[in-house]
């Protein structure tokens, strides 16, 4: 699992990694925007046994009752799901404690629900319910802490993409110590509501979808600049996050004290690239080439590359092809939930990848018999996949490269007021910024 997750994801920027605990109980909470990815990326990322609560509908047949413990899953009841289980969960609260009682990890999303959004959904009470009646079961001195993790995906239905795992120092329950003597019910409550502060900083979290809409169009024409000027470079997920983070907090501030002013901007955001999409551009294509100087002498490397490394790609082409594309065919046929798509996609991968390539091994060395030619086959399967898609992406972007040419010349002046009115946009975001932050400076 480490290595699919290595291989599907472009790259997994970490922040604070190191802060979670390397021994004693553990209670690991996370959003839930792609339903058994998220577990997977978040187990690897540990370097601890974890233990997962699931949804109990998954363990009705005999079958899963036996498989799924064996990959350290417990399952959990929910109301919504079949309210005649829910005494179940008295059970599953015991196997909680003693688990955190034996110094054990567990991994949960509080929210309880996987949706492919922006927005954290309400933090149910059951992960402070776990942990307060564990220490409670040991008067205070098991020393449980709470890692909460923040998964913000660029895109987890979709290979090749970045994730940033947000991690922030632990809660420790012994705090709530008095509280919860005092009041059980309020003390869960409390610590609760300090989880969701907690998941909130560690996440995009974006009201509702109109403003999330704003936010991508806005990212997609500012962002490059913002990290332009601050001198992030673009590896550095933690300081882009933040980016994003006070773009979501300027654009509410704007909704409150002046809405007519966002109203306006999302009409000219939505004008402008509805524009860009009538002629099949992008606003990346915009800018590259509003800034770029020589096309031929900039594409003329990747003209040989494409010249040179065709054999290449061919060949991982002919090994690759249907271990890549099976896992996308299944996920599409299998289920319409989007929050399952790359999951599926992911997993399936590793095991298409594993059976093709093992078979291939095999014959190769079967019919061959020579240690040297099966083993160069063997380190060559990963290496001319990985160029296969790197170079079937660079012959689109070269060939939309020349595309984009044609387009500018022939139309040169729609193009040059597109251009203008980007600029003009992005002056008033400049402005908006601004006097944001001379706001913050008088307050």
């Amino acid at each position: 699992m480490r290595i699919t997750t290595k291989i599907f994801f472009r790259s997994i920027s970490i922040r604070n990694k190191e802060i979670v605990p390397s021994n004693g109980p553990l209670m690991v909470l996370a959003n839930h925007p792609s339903t058994f990815m998220d577990p997977i990326v978040v187990a690897t990322i540990l370097n601890r046994k974890v233990f997962f609560l699931a949804k109990g509908e998954l363990f009705k047949t005999a079958f899963t009752r036996w498989l799924l413990p064996k990959f350290n899953m417990i399952p959990v009841y929910r109301k919504q799901d079949d309210p005649s289980l829910m005494n179940k969960n008295e059970e599953t609260f015991n196997k909680c404690f003693e688990h955190l009682e034996k110094g054990g990890v567990i991994l949960m999303f509080p929210e309880g629900i996987s949706i492919t959004e922006r927005k954290l959904k309400p933090i149910k009470t059951g992960a402070a319910r776990i942990v307060l009646g564990a220490e409670a079961r040991n008067n205070f001195e098991l020393d449980v802490k709470i890692i909460n993790i923040g998964l913000n995906y660029e895109d987890p239905h979709k290979f090749n993409r970045d994730v940033f795992i947000n991690i922030n120092p632990a809660i420790e329950a012994k705090k709530y110590r008095e509280e919860y003597k005092n009041d059980p019910i309020k003390a869960v409550q409390e610590l609760t509501t300090d989880i969701t502060k907690e998941l909130e900083r560690l996440v995009i979290d974006i009201e509702d979808t109109k403003t999330d809409v704003l936010v991508k169009d806005i990212e997609q024409l500012y962002k490059y600049k913002l990290s332009k000027e601050l001198g992030i470079h673009e590896d550095d997920k933690s300081k882009e996050f933040l980016i994003t983070k006070n773009i979501v907090e300027t654009v509410n501030y704007y909704k409150l004290i002046q809405p007519k002013r966002v109203e306006d901007m999302k009409v000219r955001l939505k004008n402008y690239f509805d524009n860009l999409a009538k002629i099949g551009l992008s606003d990346k294509d915009i800018s590259n080439n509003a800034n770029n100087g020589s096309f031929f002498l900039e594409n003329i490397r990747s003209l040989i590359t494409i010249i040179l490394g065709f054999p290449l790609y061919l060949y991982g082409l002919i090994n690759n092809f249907l271990p890549f594309e099976i896992p996308g065919f299944i996920a599409r046929k299998t289920t319409k939930s989007i929050e399952f798509r790359g999951a599926i996609g992911m997993v399936g991968g590793m095991f298409t990848f594993l059976i093709f390539h093992t078979l291939q091994i095999f014959f190769v060395w079967k019919y061959s018999q020579l240690q040297w030619l099966t083993a160069l086959y063997a380190i060559s399967l990963p290496i001319s996949g990985l160029f296969t898609y790197w170079y079937y992406h660079t012959v689109l972007e070269i060939k939309n490269k020349w595309a984009l040419m044609m387009i500018f010349y022939k139309k040169s002046v729609f193009i040059a007021n597109l251009i203008s009115e980007r600029e003009k946009i992005i002056s008033e975001f400049d402005a908006a910024k601004n006097e944001y932050a001379q706001t913050l400076t008088n307050t």
